[in-house]
C-alpha cells in the first residue's frame, strides 16, 4: 500500500493553498486549486483516510504471534519429593499457529486495507467530480447571464433608435411597445439568473468546507482538448484503475485468504513453554530445595471435523459470490461507459455544430437583418427574432460545452482520472 506522502501526491492535497485566484487566467488552474482545497478540507476524505490508516496498521497485528500466557499454581497440599515439598509452580507458554496460518491472516488484512484505500479513492474521485460539476454550472450560469446582459444592452440601443424613428414618424407605436416588453422580459431573466447563483455558491462552499468564499471565480472561456475516445483503451484503463473494481478484486483476495485459513484450521496449532516448580527445604536432604524446570510442548486437536468442513464450504461460497460480483461490477461499468461515450459524442457534435456553423450563420443573419431594418425593409419583430435566434445558438453552445465537460468528468470517475 502507498505511504502518506504518496497518497498526498495522488490526491493533490497540498497543505496551505493560499493562491490568489484573481491572478490565475487559465481555467484548468482555477479549477485545480478549488479541487485541492476541497480534497484538503472535505470531512469524508478525512474520515476514510483514517479508516485506511487503521486498516493498514492492523496488518502487522494480523501476522503477529498470539500473546504468550503465564500460569501459576499453588499446591493446597504439598507433594513430598526427595528434594523437598513442592509448594507452587509457574510457567510460560507461547502458542504458535500452524505454518501458513499467520500468512493467510496477513493476506486477509492486507486485502482489507486495499479495500479501504479503494473506497478512499472512490470518494476522492466523487468529490472531485462534484466540485467540477458545480463549478461548470456556475460558469454556465455566468455565461448565460453575460449573454442575456449583452442582449439587454443591445435592445436598449434599439430602443433609442426606435424612439428617434417614432419621433420622426418613421416607425409606429407597436415597435416601441415591443422593445419595452422585450426589455422587461430580459430584466426578469437577469433577475432569475442572479437568484440562481446563491444556491450554487452555498453548494460549492459545502463541498469545499469553506464558508469564506463569497464568490466563485470562473474564466471568460474554457481551454480544453477533445478526448480520444478509443473504446478498447478506455475499457483497459477502467479494468486497471477503477476503484469499484479495485475494491471487488481486493475483496476476492480477502476471500481467498480466508478460504486458505479455513483449510489450515484443520491442522493443529502447537505451543512451547517452560514451567518451574517451587520446592521447599527438606531436612537432611542433599538435594533439598532444588526447583525443577520442565520444558513443555502442546498441540491443539482440531477434532470437530464437521465444524471445519462447514467453515471451508462457507468460505468457498463466499469466494464464488465475489467472483460473480466482479463480473457484475465490470458489466455495470461497461454500461456506464457506453452512456458516457454517447454523451461525449453528442455534446462534441453539438459544440462543433454551434461553434462552426450555427453561430456564424446567426451572426451573418443578424447583420443582414439589422441592415434591412435600418433601411425600413423589415419590421422590428424580424430583427428581434434574428437577435433571439443568435442568443439561443450561443446559449445552446455553452450548454453543449458544459455537458461535454461534465461527461468528461464522469468518465474520469470510471478511469480513475487516467485519461
Amino acid at each position: 500500500m502507498k505511504s502518506f506522502h504518496q497518497l498526498k501526491y495522488i490526491f493533490g492535497l497540498f497543505w496551505g493553498v493560499g493562491l490568489a485566484f484573481s491572478q490565475i487566467d487559465n481555467s484548468d488552474e482555477i479549477l485545480t486549486q478549488y479541487i485541492r482545497i476541497g480534497l484538503e478540507n472535505n470531512a469524508s476524505i478525512k474520515k476514510n483516510y483514517k479508516q485506511w490508516e487503521s486498516a493498514e496498521a492492523k496488518v502487522a497485528f494480523a501476522k503477529g504471534l498470539p500473546n504468550p500466557s503465564i500460569s501459576f499454581g499453588y499446591f493446597l497440599e504439598n507433594v513430598e519429593t526427595a528434594a523437598g515439598p513442592q509448594e507452587f509452580k509457574i510457567g510460560i507458554t507461547q502458542k504458535i499457529p500452524w505454518f501458513g496460518k499467520r500468512k493467510a491472516d496477513e493476506n486477509a488484512q492486507t486485502a482489507k486495507a486495499k479495500m479501504a484505500f479503494a473506497q478512499l479513492e472512490k470518494i476522492r474521485l466523487s468529490i472531485t467530480h462534484e466540485v467540477r460539476k458545480v463549478w461548470y454550472d456556475y460558469y454556465y450560469l455566468t455565461r448565460i447571464t453575460d449573454l442575456t446582459q449583452q442582449n439587454f444592452e443591445l435592445i436598449q440601443n434599439w430602443d433609442s433608435v426606435i424612439r428617434s424613428k417614432y419621433v420622426t414618424s418613421r416607425t409606429g407605436h407597436p415597435d416601441l411597445i415591443k422593445t419595452q416588453i422585450e426589455l422587461i422580459q430580459l430584466e426578469d431573466d437577469l433577475l432569475s439568473l442572479e437568484n440562481q447563483k446563491q444556491p450554487l455558491l452555498e453548494s460549492f462552499q459545502s463541498l469545499l468546507n469553506r464558508e469564506e468564499f463569497l464568490e466563485i471565480i470562473v474564466p471568460d472561456s474554457f481551454s480544453f482538448t477533445w478526448l480520444n475516445m478509443d473504446k478498447s483503451k478506455l475499457i483497459e484503463t477502467i479494468k486497471h484503475f477503477n476503484p469499484d473494481l479495485w475494491m471487488a478484486q481486493a475483496e476476492l483476495e480477502m476471500s481467498q485468504a480466508k478460504l486458505k485459513r479455513a483449510k489450515l484450521n484443520r491442522l493443529p496449532d502447537f505451543g512451547i513453554g517452560l514451567e518451574k516448580i517451587g520446592t521447599g527445604e527438606k531436612d537432611g536432604s542433599v538435594f533439598s530445595g532444588k526447583d525443577p524446570v520442565v520444558a513443555k510442548i502442546s498441540l491443539d486437536l482440531p477434532v470437530w471435523f464437521r465444524k471445519n468442513k462447514s467453515a471451508i464450504k462457507s468460505a468457498k461460497f463466499a469466494q464464488e459470490s465475489i467472483e460473480q460480483k466482479i463480473n457484475s461490477v465490470e458489466n455495470k461499468l461497461l454500461s456506464k461507459l457506453e452512456k458516457i461515450l454517447y454523451e461525449l459524442k453528442e455534446s462534441e457534435r453539438k459544440v462543433k455544430l454551434y461553434q462552426n456553423v450555427l453561430i456564424p450563420k446567426g451572426l451573418e443573419s443578424l447583420g443582414a437583418t439589422e441592415k434591412a431594418y435600418r433601411s425600413d425593409k423589415i419590421d422590428f419583430l424580424s430583427l428581434v427574432d434574428a437577435q433571439q435566434r443568435l442568443l439561443t445558438f450561443q446559449m445552446k453552445y455553452e450548454k453543449a460545452l458544459i455537458n461535454y465537460l461534465k461527461a468528461k468528468s464522469k468518465l474520469s470517475i470510471l478511469t480513475g482520472e487516467k485519461v
